[in-house]
């Protein structure tokens, strides 16, 4: 073989490996830095003012340098303030007028109703697991978007208020009704919701409502787990579980929620702290929707 040809073929090679190289992949320990630091800012609920705002600006100051474009879009409900933040990345093919929405909720609930420790009911919860994590999931999608932007439209939604259910009569899902109902004219094609999704235990089985009234999603979702292997998506059924996919499936929008079932043992108590909290589930969560995102179809 002469030398031009084994140059040649010697510069194709470093170039398409450079390329497998270069391609961005969710990184779970990136994700799990995420959480970390909102744990730092301590319980991000109602009476906890200065907490919420510092991570109302962490996730400003992450999505903004990744983003094309990042609202915030504030509401009351019942002497409340809340506080939904959309983020969104263009697509880049023919689909980019395509719109998927992945969503989680940043709020922390601001009482340990199922703690073991009486004592500590009243207390607001760390919230590393619930609440963290989705949110975590969501900041790393978008640094692997960012570089190799999808084909589709990305919308990223962090909602508030979502764990007030059962608190002064209040329902879940506050800050994701009040999205639907001040976007009428949002229409994505499909979204998840990451919610809880850090566990060392983590099992997400398929959730009810959502393979009711989104089961085809539902279906590719766990398509793509199967090809990667994962061991944290569970092909059987769950139960029905109120969280905010329910205000986009009531409106229409097909939505599936990934949620840890059982709940763990941290749920709502004390013990919801980031050592609870696993990379590797972290991991099997983002390769799974980041796949979903890149291979999505119209």
């Amino acid at each position: 073989m002469n030398k031009i040809l084994t140059g040649m073929l010697l510069t194709a090679t470093t170039l398409w490996a450079h390329a497998i190289w270069a391609q961005p992949t969710f990184d779970g320990e990136k994700a799990l830095a995420h959480i970390v630091s909102q744990v730092s800012f301590g319980p991000r609920e109602p009476d906890n003012p200065a907490a919420k705002q510092q991570t109302i600006s962490y996730i400003e100051q992450t999505l903004a340098p990744l983003t094309n474009r990042l609202t915030i879009q504030r509401f009351d409900y019942k002497g409340l303030s809340g506080a939904n933040l959309w983020a969104s990345i263009k697509g880049t093919s023919s689909t980019s007028s395509v719109r998927i929405m992945l969503g989680a909720h940043w709020d922390t609930r601001p009482q340990a109703d199922r703690d073991h420790s009486p004592a500590l009911r009243d207390r607001p919860i760390a919230g590393a697991n619930d609440g963290a994590s989705g949110v975590a999931a969501l900041l790393e999608l978008a640094r692997v978007f960012a570089i190799s932007p999808p084909p589709v439209t990305l919308d990223l939604v962090f909602f508030d208020l979502e764990d007030m259910g059962h608190i002064d009569d209040l329902p879940y899902s506050i800050g994701a009704r009040e999205f639907v109902a001040k976007n009428p004219f949002y229409r994505p094609s499909a979204g998840i919701i990451l919610d809880m999704v850090c566990a060392k235990t983590l099992s997400i089985p398929r959730e009810q409502y959502s393979q009711s009234q989104a089961g085809e999603l539902m279906d590719t979702i766990w398509s793509i787990a199967k090809q990667q292997n994962s061991t944290v998506f569970k092909d059987s059924p769950g139960i029905r579980i109120i969280d905010d996919h329910l205000p986009f499936l009531m409106a229409g929008i097909k939505v599936v929620d990934l949620i840890h079932y059982p709940f763990p043992d941290h749920w709502h108590t004390s013990a919801d702290t980031v050592d609870k909290c696993s990379s590797d589930s972290l991991q099997q969560v983002g390769d799974v929707v980041q796949q979903f995102i890149a291979s999505y179809k119209p």
